[in-house]
């Protein structure tokens, strides 16, 4: 990309280090990295107390941007940012539903047939013993934040797990992507190159 940096590690800040640490976080591509993950982008994008910034544009989906704007962005407000759309629009960021780059696919849990079943049920007993409350259960599927994380295991934005060995690949990610995944495979050239 022109006018890039060569090595985008160059701004990544890495965690808060505890001194005598034997290994960096700079550049991690986990939590201990503070550019990294939906979070990352948008501390990105804010950049550092003394008003220094690497970034011009964040990917993020909706939920984790309202609610970290909300919670973490000292100083912001819904109104410093805008949403760049697909027509050329710029639009409040509360305006989502409507300017996007399109649903982002579930994620899937996969397995080797052989233990389909075990892993199956562990989710699901998981999960039920989640939702009924079961405070004596120490493990805890979606909320990572307990584990001192996020998005640990699955997204913190989880709700529920579905079963969906039923299901094609095609429903599970959905119409409007499954297109667009396919027309990357099928492009045709502008011209000869000479």
């Amino acid at each position: 990309m022109p006018g890039a940096d060569r090595n985008l590690c160059k701004v990544c800040i890495g965690g808060d280090e505890m001194e005598g640490a034997k290994v960096s976080s700079r550049c991690a591509a986990n939590h201990n990295e503070r550019y990294y993950g939906n979070m990352g982008a948008l501390r990105c994008l804010v950049g550092s107390p003394s008003g220094r910034s690497f970034g011009d544009v964040a990917f993020l989906e909706h939920h984790n941007l309202l609610k970290n704007i909300e919670s973490w962005a000292m100083g912001y407000t819904l109104n410093d940012f805008e949403l760049l759309c697909l027509d050329g629009r710029r639009v409040a960021v509360t305006d989502w539903a409507d300017c996007n780059l399109g649903p982002v696919p579930p994620n899937i849990v996969m397995t080797r047939p052989v233990t389909t079943t075990k892993i199956y049920d562990f989710l699901m007993k998981s999960q039920v013993r989640q939702k009924m409350g079961k405070d004596c259960y120490p493990f805890h599927l979606f909320h990572s934040q307990k584990y001192g994380e996020s998005d640990l295991l699955f997204k913190d934005a989880t709700q529920y797990l579905v079963h969906t060995s039923h299901l094609g690949y095609q429903s599970i990610l959905g119409e409007p992507f499954f297109q667009l995944a396919e027309s990357v495979f099928n492009c045709t050239h502008a011209g000869n190159v000479t």
